[in-house]
């Protein structure tokens, strides 16, 4: 295997998503949903990308976690470090069966892994991708969801998700430099990882969307006009 590949996802393919995944059901839509598709590229033998996997991404659900996230008054008060606005749950990863164990390709030849004490290879392809986007998708989001208010933090700092331990051990996270950052009473976990800053060129690409966005600049009025009124 020579690297991971993102693409975006469109609305049909988010709808396959939906189909395939063990929950077998949707990502609430006001988490503004957005997506990848994944594949590996095999350089050396041309043979292009080959399509791996899915994730989606979105908003939290919960609007705020105490100490974490929280509302920009909660931020400004120091009742949290950032707002609910600079995080980012992936919500969903799908892997394609062919990568999956006993698959064609679930073999050292195409993909990253180990082989365990027991001489079993253990694939890594799902780690490998979410690093490969983690570095880059802070800045794909706000490109295609600008914020609405650049007087208010808006650069997303972290990368979440949740892990039911009754189904899973949390192994990719770890795998993918997530930190546990609590388990509830049901076992659900919560991971986190701290994603980048943008850089400066980043930043003013962002912003520009954010002002030509009809979305933003009809938020941006919204709020003027009640200011007025009061």
């Amino acid at each position: 295997m020579e690297t991971i590949r993102l693409f975006e996802l469109n609305k049909r393919e988010i709808a396959v998503m939906t189909e395939h995944h063990y929950l077998h059901a949707p990502v609430d839509v006001g988490c503004s949903v957005e997506g990848y598709m994944w594949g590996v590229v095999e350089e050396e033998e041309e043979m292009g990308t080959t399509i791996a996997g899915y994730f989606l991404l979105g908003r939290p659900e919960a609007t705020r976690v105490n100490g974490w996230y929280g509302s920009v008054e909660d931020m400004v008060t120091g009742r949290c470090e950032v707002t609910r606005w600079q995080v980012l749950n992936l919500a969903r990863v799908y892997i394609f069966p062919d990568w999956q164990s006993g698959g064609y390709f679930h073999h050292p030849q195409y993909i990253p892994g180990f082989n365990d004490r027991k001489g079993q290879f253990r694939s890594t392809l799902a780690s490998s991708a979410i690093s490969a986007m983690a570095p880059r998708v802070g800045f794909d989001y706000l490109m295609r969801r600008p914020p609405c208010f650049l007087d208010e933090p808006y650069e997303i700092r972290w990368l979440m998700s949740y892990c039911d331990t009754r189904l899973h051990k949390g192994t990719i996270y770890r795998e993918a430099g997530f930190e546990l950052y609590r388990t509830n009473q049901d076992g659900i976990q919560t991971w986190r990882l701290r994603l980048p800053a943008l850089s400066p060129d980043q930043d003013g690409q962002v912003r520009e969307a954010a002002r030509r966005s009809p979305r933003s600049q009809a938020y941006r009025a919204r709020r003027a006009q009640l200011e007025m009124e009061i």
